[in-house]
């Protein structure tokens, strides 16, 4: 839909064509180099550079900027349901979240078009990989302990293979750098439990896009100049990424907010993507009065010192062959 609309601005698109790697003078990125559908390759000259090549992380991983999260090492297998239960009414579309019974995990059930459901389970990387088997059998045997989901799928038909994928919490060090910008997953990816990714992906692009008109203007696309939007970015998804951890740490929302009713709009604000802003940073210091005594506080993501990591860690996508929706 976004692509459209920018042919539509006016925006030269051109499909099907692959980027093989970003080109650079010096440290100064200044076009890339594609290959068009009939095979034929190109250098496309460039006064910046956007990387938004998802989980793919072409310039992240050429220029070695991943900083993987010390905490979220998290894992997901999911398929896709047809004439799966869906809810009815104005929740019809609603996703939901539901925790496996032993809370090692959580399901996702997202409605999607044409009567399709993504219906996926994410854990600890070690629970949901470490000598379990194939992702079909991982699938299988978190879906026979969870009882709303056998409820949810018994009228259904799988319509596609198992996806997987593991180790997927990471960010940049940098968001940009001479002549160059990474948005969206290019830069980081956080989690998928409050469906931030999105959010993030258009917040990112929005951010870089007055960045870059602005240095276009003034004749400058130095790092500091297009990147200036930074330190902000972080600062909102280190917001959300506290959200995700508390979660995970067995934080309860429901009675943070019986114990304190007056900060029910502000984390409401927070889940739905007000991330960019101090105003809602009051709940932070009423969240941690219902700690339990002793609890140590969440590292930060830029300090992994802080965790043991595995030594080779690599962020893995698995698609099944076939049909995907």
């Amino acid at each position: 839909m976004m692509l459209r609309n920018a042919a539509e601005q006016g925006v030269e698109v051109q499909e099907e064509t692959r980027v093989l790697e970003v080109l650079f003078d010096g440290q100064k990125a200044v076009g890339v180099k594609v290959q068009n559908k009939d095979g034929n390759v190109e250098e496309v000259r460039a006064s910046v550079v956007v990387d938004a090549s998802g989980q793919s992380t072409m310039l992240q991983n050429r220029l070695k900027l991943r900083v993987w999260d010390p905490v979220l090492n998290k894992g997901a297998v999911w398929t896709y349901w047809e004439n799966a239960y869906r809810d009815t009414g104005k929740d019809e579309g609603a996703t939901i979240v539901i925790q496996t019974p032993n809370k090692k995990g959580w399901w996702w059930y997202i409605p999607l078009h044409n009567n399709v459901v993504s219906v996926g389970v994410v854990a600890p990387f070690d629970y949901l990989f470490k000598g379990r088997g194939s992702h079909e059998q991982i699938y299988n045997e978190e879906k026979e302990a969870t009882p709303d989901i056998i409820r949810r799928t018994a009228n259904a038909k799988r319509v596609t293979g198992y996806f997987a994928t593991k180790d997927y919490s990471y960010r940049s060090k940098e968001c940009a750098g001479d002549g160059w910008v990474l948005v969206g997953d290019a830069f980081g990816f956080l989690d998928p439990l409050y469906s931030s990714g999105v959010l993030l992906a258009l917040k990112s692009g929005e951010l870089a896009a007055d960045a870059i008109c602005a240095g276009l203007a003034a004749d400058d696309v130095s790092a500091a100049k297009i990147g200036g939007w930074g330190p902000n970015f972080n600062e909102g998804v280190d917001r959300m990424r506290r959200l995700v951890c508390e979660y995970y740490d067995g934080f309860s929302f429901g009675k943070f907010i019986k114990n304190f009713p007056d900060l029910k709009n502000t984390v409401t604000d927070l889940l739905i993507g007000d991330l960019f802003t101090d105003r809602v940073d009051k709940v932070w210091q009423p969240m941690q009065t219902t700690y339990e005594e002793n609890k140590k506080p969440i590292p930060t993501w830029t300090d992994p010192a802080t965790v043991e990591l595995p030594p080779a860690k690599a962020n893995e996508l698995f698609l099944p062959e076939g049909h995907r929706p």
